[in-house]
């Protein structure tokens, strides 16, 4: 769905365009480039490069050199391209391009980190297979997704066509195209045996209105033939409006938009979470009444993919199941996935989940032959999801994974802090954990207190509070401790006093806090100056962890600012942070590097 292209007063055609030379991407060499296209709204990087390479004259392998972007030590494609920017190609554009960092980052799908993709584990200077890191996200690392009546009107290439969730144009109401029908390769894969490479060894340009997907040419090895398709001729398939809907709301989501499940409003991250969940049950258990609603080509799609699980499950000898998690591999059944995870998340309520809901977890749970544990431990999901299943699937008839709440309390999950506070251990707790470090007892105490909610399980408790799972043998010892009556009836007066108190959104205010990464100078400033200390940019970060930890009930280690490693840390900057103030509870903070401790904060 390309956007009209956005006027940036950043670019500025200031001196010739420097050739490449023996060592292109250097600094020495880089020169502004005469002329570059605008970016358009919503468009992706390699769109951009391919039309700047035409811009300039140039092939898109040298186009990406002549930008100054980072190569690293495979030289087939810049590092990281078009999933996250880094500073070396941040450095390289402003050099050549003049244009902002802002306006490059959102042509990155790191746009999405947070709502649909998750890049927690991905850094700048990571330099492997992205297959590695990234294999499980739904999106696509080489080529793209497309419309063929968008490309007929603009060369542009929107980002959210390499998203794995790409299914139907909701201007032109069709599927998007996945190959070329003449070459039979992905849409700007580039070459079926090397995907993602740039083609270099040529000064020839790139006809953006073609596929432009490489060929084998036996006879010339080293020059292989170019696909000739129009992408306009390429014909599509319509599809109901209601699917044009779905999509529209889906990539409003991915872009931070509202969200709900079961009538309550989450952030979008969750309701991401919940939709690859119901992909997967689908994708197991789905059956042939449930798609005859869709259109043919919609259903044939996930037929074809349920059963091609089913043939290869059965080659296992323990019955595994490969990777029912995955992203979409066509824009066909990524339109089945919208259309069957609808109705689950629109339901008004925990009650009113559809009946195929239902239907798909008893079949997966009366297939004792091939799943013999939960095929779906590992797919995170948030906890609106394990309480509608407990609301809608019949106890005798639930897979072993799934259990009824029996909730004593009224207090949410999301008003628990992963850690309760000192006072409420203290008045309550501390005498029923004799021997127990107090940081310790303060989260056992709140898992107790998510048990009390409505978690069955030691793991259901964690993972409501966001807290990693433990071992088994972790979570035996817990009940050992909270066996005794005493034990629990302290947690519900424990309860009983968060309630009379008035609930805190601990989730919320994780959310808000996610993306602090330092506090700043004109709000620390004024608390450093009563203790004759010095703004620094180590005690900026140190105060966005202290704030993470009094505020969320979480512990600093985890909070956002301690994500990444950071140079500059210095032992004797933490020591006085935590001096700077009076009174209040200290303790190191882990690090990565083992001489480093930080103080925790108190005001």
């Amino acid at each position: 769905m390309p956007t009209p292209a956005r006027k940036s007063s950043a670019l500025s055609p200031l001196s010739s365009l420097a050739a490449p030379g023996p060592e292109p991407g250097t600094a020495k060499e880089l020169r502004r480039l005469p002329v570059v296209p605008a970016p358009a709204d919503g468009e992706a990087f390699a769109s951009w490069v391919n039309r700047t390479a035409v811009a300039i004259g140039l092939s898109p392998g040298l186009a990406a050199r002549a930008l100054g972007l980072e190569y690293r030590t495979n030289d087939r494609v810049p590092a990281l391209f078009g999933i996250l920017l880094t500073p070396a190609s941040l450095d390289g554009l402003r050099m050549t391009t003049g244009l902002r960092a802002d306006v490059v980052e959102t042509m990155h799908l790191s746009r999405y980190d947070g709502t649909l993709l998750n890049f927690d584990a991905l850094h700048p200077a990571y330099d492997k297979p992205l297959e590695h890191i990234l294999g499980k996200q739904w999106l696509q690392l080489t080529g793209s997704r497309a419309c063929p009546h968008c490309l007929a009107r603009s060369d542009v290439w929107p980002l959210w066509w390499c998203l794995g969730i790409a299914a139907v144009c909701p201007d032109h109401r069709c599927l998007l195209i996945d190959t070329c029908p003449a070459c039979g390769i992905a849409l700007r894969r580039g070459a079926k045996n090397t995907p993602g490479t740039f083609l270099r060894r040529t000064h020839a340009t790139l006809d953006l209105s073609e596929c432009g997907n490489r060929q084998p040419n036996p006879g010339k090895p080293r020059n292989p033939s170019v696909c000739r398709q129009p992408l306009a001729d390429i014909p599509t398939r319509q599809v109901p409006n209601t699917l044009a809907t779905l999509q529209q709301r889906a990539l409003a989501i991915a872009d931070g938009g509202p969200a709900h499940l079961a009538g309550k409003p989450v952030v979008a991250a969750q309701w991401f979470s919940a939709v690859r969940f119901i992909a997967a049950l689908a994708r197991l258990a789905v059956g042939d009444k449930e798609l005859e609603a869709l259109p043919d080509t919609v259903a044939d799609a996930m037929a074809t993919v349920r059963d091609a699980r089913r043939e290869r499950r059965a080659m296992f000898a323990h019955g595994g199941v490969p990777d029912p998690g995955a992203g979409p591999a066509t824009a066909a059944e990524a339109a089945a996935v919208l259309a069957l995870t609808a109705p689950v998340v629109d339901a008004p309520d925990l009650t009113s989940a559809p009946p195929q809901l239902a239907a798909w977890t008893q079949r997966l749970a009366q297939d004792r032959r091939y799943h013999r544990g939960d095929p779906l431990r590992h797919l995170q999901r948030p906890m609106v999801m394990d309480e509608m299943l407990a609301a809608t699937v019949p106890q005798t008839r639930r897979h072993p994974s799934i259990n009824t709440a029996n909730s004593t309390s009224t207090l949410d999950y999301r008003h628990i802090p992963q850690r309760i506070s000192v006072d409420d251990y203290q008045d309550f707790m501390a005498v029923h954990l004799p021997g127990v470090c107090a940081l310790n007892g303060r989260r056992i105490v709140s898992l107790a207190l998510a048990r009390l909610a409505g978690a069955t399980t030691w793991t259901q408790a964690s993972r409501a509070l966001g807290l990693p799972a433990a071992s088994r043998r972790t979570y035996r010892r817990l009940d050992q401790r909270t066996l005794a009556p005493a034990f629990r009836e302290a947690t519900q007066a424990l309860a009983d006093r968060m309630i009379t108190r008035g609930p805190t959104d601990y989730e919320a205010r994780r959310t808000a806090l996610s993306t602090l990464r330092e506090v700043p100078s004109r709000v620390l400033l004024p608390i450093l100056k009563l203790t004759g200390l010095l703004l620094t940019w180590q005690r900026q970060r140190h105060a966005a962890g202290w704030l993470w930890e009094h505020l969320t009930g979480g512990e600093a280690r985890d909070a956002p600012t301690y994500a990444e490693d950071w140079n500059g840390v210095k032992e004797a900057s933490i020591a006085l942070l935590g001096n700077a103030v009076a009174g209040g509870e200290r303790h190191p903070v882990r690090r990565s590097n083992p001489g480093v401790e930080t103080g925790a904060l108190a005001c």
